[in-house]
């Protein structure tokens, strides 16, 4: 009897053993493991939110592109913010001085 018993016993050792592998091996280190799954969705989620910023800042750069052309005047000032300017001009650059006068 005390001999079936610890049959018994190491059957199920081995068997939780062999159940705790298993497991190990499907969460953690399989090609198709859970982990590996929750990282790429993660990841997938990231870049998901990500093309839609990118998308929202096209369209505005697409409408500002568009305006430019109809707007000459929009033109010229950003062509100026760039430091551009018209053949014949000459551009004065003021530093404002912040030092304390004593």
């Amino acid at each position: 009897m005390k001999n079936k018993k610890k049959k018994n016993s190491i059957k199920n050792t081995i068997f939780f053993l062999i159940i705790l592998v298993i497991s190990i091996y499907v969460l953690f280190l399989d090609s198709y493991s859970f982990f590996k799954k929750y990282q790429k969705r993660r990841t997938y989620n990231k870049l998901k939110a990500e093309i839609v910023t990118l998308k929202k800042i096209n369209n505005n750069l697409k409408k500002d592109n568009i305006e430019l052309k109809k707007n000459p005047k929009k033109w010229e000032k950003a062509a100026r913010k760039l430091g551009m300017q018209k053949k014949g001009e000459e551009i004065y650059i003021f530093k404002d001085d912040k030092r304390k006068t004593p």
